[in-house]
């Protein structure tokens, strides 16, 4: 392991073996100024990571996906990932048990999420197990800091839905970047999980696909969304899910076509 030091941060670069594979896991722990975490080119994010997420946050940076984690929402702010042809795999057999965090200590834990069935919630996952089942690194989408506690409706239906959409997309066409992550309105329209751990379960979700030739469909699906909803009818503009997260998408390249991805998603 190599860990560098800084006055204002603390970067470790752990190789980890598996499956005769190397792993690079980097984590840059709170208080990396912005100025600083623009510098850095993460291959994740197309066009640059999302900007705006509390300087207490902490960015972790794993082989299959990156993410900021909100230590007081006790949820990530946003979740960046690349999907291909080559990474999609068959994640029946595959484990979904919950991994603590090995770099981030303040999530919510599997016993946190024991009676979340019984509030109408599922354990979902940000970076989901499919996507990645093709690869040795599957079992990090399994990290508590990718975990997040989503409706059952919306989880069986256009959320589903869309996940369908975008491995068809890729299967049939091209790999894809998607960021996605979670929405608080001022005032919360949805219960807590019943524990005794400061948290808030997201409003909404936002989550957006984008291709290398800068086409991008974006949506938000609200958490009591009726699970008969195609996710074709929660399109938005980026503008709108900016508004509604304070993040800042896209910064290196802000001339996106809105859209361009509808089609190639089952949205006519």
């Amino acid at each position: 392991m190599l860990v560098k030091y800084t006055r204002q941060a603390e970067i470790a670069i752990c190789f980890v073996f598996r499956s005769r594979a190397v792993a690079l896991a980097v984590l840059l722990m709170a208080f990396l100024p912005q100025s600083q975490a623009t510098e850095l080119h993460i291959a994740h994010c197309l066009h640059g990571c999302p900007r705006g997420s509390s300087i207490e946050n902490h960015l972790v940076l794993r082989p299959i996906y990156a993410l900021s984690y909100n230590t007081h929402n006790k949820v990530a702010d946003w979740v960046a990932y690349r999907v291909t042809s080559g990474s999609i795999g068959i994640a029946s057999s595959l484990s979904r048990e919950a991994v603590i965090d090995d770099f981030v200590e303040e999530t919510l834990t599997a016993a946190d999420f024991s009676r979340a069935e019984a509030a109408g919630f599922t354990h979902g996952q940000f970076a989901p197990l499919v996507n990645f089942a093709g690869t040795p690194y599957w079992n990090e989408v399994n990290y508590m800091s990718n975990a997040v506690a989503r409706s059952r409706s919306l989880s069986q239906g256009a959320w589903y839905g869309l996940e369908w959409s975008i491995r068809n997309l890729v299967n049939r066409e091209s790999e894809v970047y998607v960021l996605t992550g979670p929405i608080f309105t001022e005032a919360p329209t949805v219960a807590s999980l019943d524990t005794q751990t400061q948290h808030r379960v997201p409003d909404a979700f936002f989550k957006i696909v984008a291709s290398t030739d800068n086409e991008i469909t974006a949506f938000i699906f609200d958490q009591g969304l009726p699970v008969h909803v195609h996710h074709c009818d929660n399109r938005v503009s980026i503008d709108e899910i900016e508004r509604a997260t304070g993040l800042d998408f896209f910064p290196e390249n802000p001339r996106l076509i809105s859209g361009s991805l509808d089609a190639s998603l089952g949205c006519f």
